[in-house]
């Protein structure tokens, strides 16, 4: 998010800059009004008309956050073309504002494009009542002991995974993309992904790739100007209804279309159990309702089922990439995880979900990748629903805030040498403040994810297979050092590319792989 706000200028055009000037006193207005008596929170002082848009680097952010926190203390204001943005920089302000205020910090940004691109459905931009429903229904499905349907197709990816990966080591993106597009889709389509390549994949990405122009300069502009999505002059010259249009049809495409497909399958008896056939069968059964319910009900189902893929995903395969890398980086977590999973199997089996609570390593691994590699540093991004009032500063309706989770993942009170990768940190009782401090890596107040215990699930099973099975080194560079976790810019913090040695413990776990598989990939 931060990143797009920073290169914002650089990829302006002729249009989008005649767009800007005229909106110039709409922006001077917008940063008159933070008047009254009661103080702002500190922050850097912001430039004319852009406020700190250019204070925030294209890259490597972190750092500027960090050293403003020192000098501002723990909320850092700041401006962006008139918007407040509010930066949370200590756990005891997150927690304050963020758990113990949820009626006043659950909105979400951006409500201009999400009315022009016609999201009003889609649960993570939308706010209150519509939100409330389609969050409850994912819940009652991915989250409690129903989460605990979902892990036999599970407990078989893993297994679909570790065989790909015996076959075609040096494939590891791909094999991770398909891994955990097939791992949501089977929960909720009933659709298994056989490979990278997969038609329905590519359709998804797609969206991932429309959406990013949500958040581009002409969309952050209308988003902060002068009603300017009622412009249609303006919609017309500067060519955005063109891209506009593509969102819609791409968004209505991924979510229609699979719903389609499963439920085609439901009236050919061939569907699988999932999130949208359990939901078709629980309106088919309920006879009380009319024509007209069955359709909304049906379209609450469309809607949630569309949004899970996206959800879980990107931040499941960037969590993926970073354990691959990490462990190769450090051998001796690999090799206790390893002794640990010998210990339970006897070396005779893969593990299964019956092991997960004997198996505290992994557990402890899986939550130290989540901490090292934060996938989204500020967390996603909240807006004020009201003007409040915080150890005597106001915080302005509409503002948008984020929690500076980087920070608060490395506080070295809390983490000690948070730079090293160090699961130990989160075992046994001097673990549990760790512990629970990084239930905030699942997000915060109402928008906590909802599929946590499924996203939990997945990479239990999916991590402890893979080191039961592999050992995983880094492949020196051309200089013969050891290659460095590096991110690509951008709001969510994705690995590059590591490259890494992947190969078979032994022959007998190559032979255990083959013989625990249950489907030829």
């Amino acid at each position: 998010m931060a990143t797009s706000f920073s290169a914002f200028l650089p990829s302006l055009t002729v249009t989008d800059g005649a767009i800007l000037t005229l909106g110039t006193a709409w922006v001077v207005y917008l940063l008159s009004r933070a008047g009254g008596d009661t103080p702002l929170p500190p922050g850097p002082r912001p430039l004319p008309l852009v406020g700190n848009m250019l204070q925030i680097p294209q890259k490597d952010e972190w750092p500027i956050y960090e050293a403003w926190a020192k000098k501002y203390g723990p909320i850092t204001y700041l401006t962006m073309l008139g918007t407040p943005m509010i930066v949370l920089n200590s756990l005891t302000a997150i927690r304050d504002l963020m758990d113990e205020r949820p009626g006043i910090y659950s909105d979400r940004p951006l409500m201009a494009m999400k009315e022009l691109c016609d999201l009003d459905w889609v649960l993570t931009y939308i706010s209150g009542e519509g939100h409330r429903i389609r969050r409850t229904m994912v819940q009652r499905y991915f989250s409690g002991p129903a989460s605990v349907k979902h892990r036999y197709h599970q407990q078989e990816e893993s297994r679909v995974l570790v065989t790909n990966l015996l076959k075609r080591p040096d494939d590891l993106e791909d094999h991770i993309k398909q891994h955990t597009s097939s791992s949501i889709l089977l929960g909720t389509y009933g659709y298994r992904v056989s490979s990278a390549d997969d038609p329905i994949v590519h359709e998804m990405e797609r969206s991932f790739k429309q959406a990013e122009q949500l958040n581009g300069p002409l969309a952050f502009l209308i988003e902060r100007g002068p009603n300017l999505k009622n412009w249609s002059t303006f919609l017309s010259l500067s060519g955005f209804n063109k891209t506009l249009d593509q969102i819609k049809q791409v968004f209505t495409a991924c979510r229609v279309d699979p719903f389609v497909r499963t439920k085609q399958k439901i009236n050919d008896g061939t569907a699988a159990p999932c999130f949208v056939s359990t939901s078709l069968d629980d309106i088919a059964s309920d006879a009380s309702l009319s024509p007209g319910e069955v359709k909304q009900k049906e379209e609450l189902i469309m809607d949630c089922a569309s949004v899970m893929y996206a959800a879980a995903t990107d931040s499941t395969t960037c969590t993926l990439r970073s354990f691959f890398a990490l462990m190769s980086l450090n051998p001796q977590v690999m090799q206790r995880a390893q002794e640990e999973i010998d210990r339970v199997t006897e070396k005779e089996r893969l593990p299964v979900f019956d092991d997960w609570e004997r198996l505290p390593y992994i557990k402890a691994i899986i939550l130290e990748v989540l901490r090292y590699n934060t996938v989204t540093p500020l967390g996603l991004p909240h807006a004020v629903a009201k003007d409040d009032i915080y150890n005597g500063m106001l915080i302005p309706k509409g503002s948008m805030i984020c929690a500076n989770l980087w920070i608060a993942f490395r506080d070295p009170e809390i983490f000690i040498s948070p730079d090293t990768f160090m699961p130990e940190r989160f075992l046994g009782d001097e673990g549990s403040r760790c512990r629970e401090i990084l239930n905030m890596a699942w997000g915060l107040g109402r928008r906590s994810c909802p599929g946590r215990q499924f996203a939990e699930a997945a990479l239990f099973i999916t991590i402890s297979t893979v080191i039961a099975c592999f050992n995983i080194t880094p492949k020196p560079t051309t200089t013969g050092q050891l290659p460095k976790l590096t991110f690509h810019d951008g709001f969510i913090r994705r690995p590059k590319l590591f490259p890494i040695s992947i190969t078979p413990r032994s022959t007998k776990w190559a032979e255990l792989i083959d013989r625990e598989r249950l489907y030829h990939v």
